[in-house]
């Protein structure tokens, strides 16, 4: 080798010693160069991005409003139709009432050995006369009313009229309301019926 060529490197090799030696203080540390993360390892450091979407906007939902039903009083000056009676016509039912219990008047007749009606209603303590029209010549009848059809406890007993005749009853009817039972005394198995009282 030239004595130039080794001159040369020795100073290239004193050079280099001497920046190395220049960028080190002594008793400092030496960091050796790394190589450069891997792309895990970025990933690793990194944080990942999150997505934050808002939350959907808040919607009220209106507050419910109850029903209300609205009722109206009808015009002034008209009438409120009343509930109608029934009036039920029964031709084996003999009644003519008046109201309150006060006075009722019911007419009865007696032909071929039978009333002409199986039902007497009348009204709670009311004062009942009776029209009886014995129809059957020769023959007598009358009205007698009892508690039941045992005819132990009489509430009225008419007297007889031998017909063809005509006669008046008058008599006070129970003041509890049922059912009792009226009969011909002379012919007690073929004339009977319900007296009602209401």
């Amino acid at each position: 080798m030239r004595p130039n060529t080794i001159l040369i490197v020795a100073l290239l090799v004193v050079s280099a010693g001497v920046l190395a030696a220049g960028c080190v203080t002594p008793g400092e540390n030496v960091t050796q160069p790394t190589a450069p993360p891997t792309e895990a390892e970025t990933l690793a450091r990194t944080p990942l991005a999150t997505e934050t979407t808002a939350p959907p906007a808040v919607t009220e939902t209106p507050a419910r409003t109850p029903l209300t039903t609205e009722t109206t009083a009808p015009p002034a000056g008209t009438e409120t139709p009343l509930a109608t009676e029934t009036e039920t016509a029964t031709t084996t039912t003999a009644v003519t009432t008046a109201g309150g219990g006060g006075t009722t008047t019911v007419d009865l007749a007696a032909e071929d050995i039978a009333f002409d009606t199986s039902t007497i209603t009348v009204p709670a303590g009311a004062e009942v006369t009776v029209n009886f029209d014995n129809k059957d010549d020769g023959i007598p009848h009358n009205l007698a009313v009892y508690t039941d059809s045992s005819a132990d406890e009489e509430i009225f007993v008419g007297d007889t009229v031998t017909g063809p005749a005509t006669t008046t009853y008058t008599f006070t009817a129970p003041d509890d309301p049922g059912t009792y039972f009226f009969r011909c005394d002379v012919h007690p198995q073929q004339m009977t019926g319900d007296f009602i009282v209401q």
